[in-house]
Parts: C-alpha cells; sequence; structure tokens
C-alpha cells in the first residue's frame, strides 16, 4: 500500500515562476556600483543573483497547509520582546501541523529579522527547497536567513531576503528554461571565486569561446555554461583565456 502524503509534504510544493524574484549579492559591502550584465540592474560588483521568495507568498504557503502555524522567539527581552543573539540574528521555533523545527533570520530592522527567520525556518520544512541546487543544500551550514552561504558563493546569503519594492520579482522578460538558469547560477558563482576581476573573467570566456568581447554573457547557450564552469573548476588560477588550455 502506497504511503500516504501527509500535509506537510504539501509544503515542498515548487512555487510558480511568477512568485520568485531574483535578489542580486556583491560580494563586498564596499562594491562599486554598476549596470549588471545578468540582471539589468545596478548595484554593486561583481554579484551572484540568487532566487527567493518574499515572506508574503512565505506565509500563504504555510496558511494553506496549517492556518493555526505559530512561531515564537527562543528568547525574551528584558522587555518581554523577542531577544537577538550576539550577532543580531533572531533565533526562533516554527511550528506547522504539530512540528517544530528551528530558524534564524536577520535583517535591518525587526520587521525584517522576523521575516526573515519565518523563511529561515519555512525551509527546514521545505518551503522553496526546489530553489536550491544539490550542492547548496550540501554546503550550506546552519546559519541565518533562507539566503545564507550556499555554493552559489560563498560569502552569499541563503534563500529568501528581506522584500523591498527593490527585490520583489522584475517584468517578465520571457520564459526562462530553469535548467539554462541553474547552469549560469553555478557557472557565475565559481567564475567570481577563479576571478575576483569580473572584466577578466568575461575577456577569459569571450576569447576561449570565440566570442565577441563586447557580447552580452547571458546569451551563452546551457551547454557553454556547463562546459565553461567545468573547465572553471579545473582552473587554479587565471592563467589564460584558451577554455580548452585550462582544462588540461
Amino acid at each position: 500500500m502506497p504511503d500516504t502524503p501527509t500535509p506537510l509534504a504539501a509544503l515542498r510544493k515548487p512555487f510558480p515562476r511568477e512568485a520568485i524574484g531574483i535578489l542580486p549579492k556583491p560580494y563586498k559591502a564596499d562594491s562599486q556600483k554598476g549596470q549588471c550584465n545578468e540582471c539589468g540592474g545596478y548595484h554593486g560588483l561583481p554579484a551572484v543573483h540568487l532566487d527567493f521568495v518574499g515572506h508574503a507568498a512565505v506565509t500563504d504557503r504555510l496558511l494553506s497547509v496549517d492556518p493555526a502555524w505559530t512561531w515564537e522567539p527562543l528568547a525574551l527581552d528584558a522587555t518581554g520582546l523577542p531577544a537577538l543573539d550576539r550577532s543580531g540574528n533572531l533565533w526562533i521555533r516554527l511550528t506547522v501541523c504539530g512540528v517544530t523545527r528551528l530558524g534564524v533570520g536577520d535583517g535591518k530592522s525587526m520587521k525584517e529579522v522576523i521575516g526573515d527567520a519565518i523563511r529561515n525556518a519555512a525551509m527546514r520544512f521545505g518551503v522553496a527547497l526546489d530553489l536550491w541546487t544539490k550542492d547548496e543544500l550540501e554546503s550550506t551550514p546552519e546559519l541565518g536567513s533562507n539566503e545564507k552561504p550556499t555554493a552559489r558563493t560563498r560569502a552569499a546569503k541563503s534563500q529568501p531576503a528581506p522584500e523591498s519594492a527593490k527585490s520583489q520579482p522584475a517584468p517578465d522578460k520571457g520564459e526562462k528554461d530553469p535548467e539554462t538558469e541553474k547552469a549560469r547560477r553555478a557557472m557565475w558563482a565559481i567564475a567570481h571565486e577563479k576571478f575576483p576581476d569580473e572584466s577578466e573573467f568575461r575577456a577569459w570566456i569571450a576569447e576561449g569561446l570565440g566570442l565577441d568581447p563586447d557580447v552580452s554573457l547571458s546569451t551563452l547557450t546551457r551547454t557553454q555554461m556547463v562546459e565553461t564552469t567545468g573547465h572553471l573548476r579545473n582552473l587554479a588560477a587565471p592563467d589564460g583565456p584558451n577554455i580548452g588550455s585550462a582544462a588540461s
């Protein structure tokens, strides 16, 4: 007899594309801002781009599974309000369908911190887990928000980020293949490790693939990105623009 799905299994249902935003995460807080060729935004460069779902979408998912879900802080301060740890993080217990799991979040305001912690704890139930790659799931420690350090960037935060007008999903510019998007993010994650100077990477890959130096790398095919990622993994240092030689 097949196992009967539990209500909690519904938490892992993938979110529709329109509910998923793209968040640029500069590698340094003081990175010089510029026009991004990947997302078209103006932000610190270089940066990795993360998929995320916002607090409203996560709350709606929790309510759809358990209208009586609750959360509580692990500790209270002297005034009876949720207490932060020494790093400014909020640790919480999230209870859904009688099951309780921990979560932790941070942010610039208590509102952001709470939302971040709820998203992080919800991820422990499988909410938006499909946005993570296998490498990310294996390498991510139990830290802050649903966007703490991942394989996309060892300096970036995990999945959902505090919601703001800028962090909402951009207008749809056409349907994107999910596998191609994963390949693009994987390529850029390791590219920034090997080439701290993004312009050097662009020159390296353009010459290696025989492309115009000014071409937008967003036009690369999935096969080109996967091949480039493989060569980047074998590249000890930026020792030349020829992608073929990098693999030797």
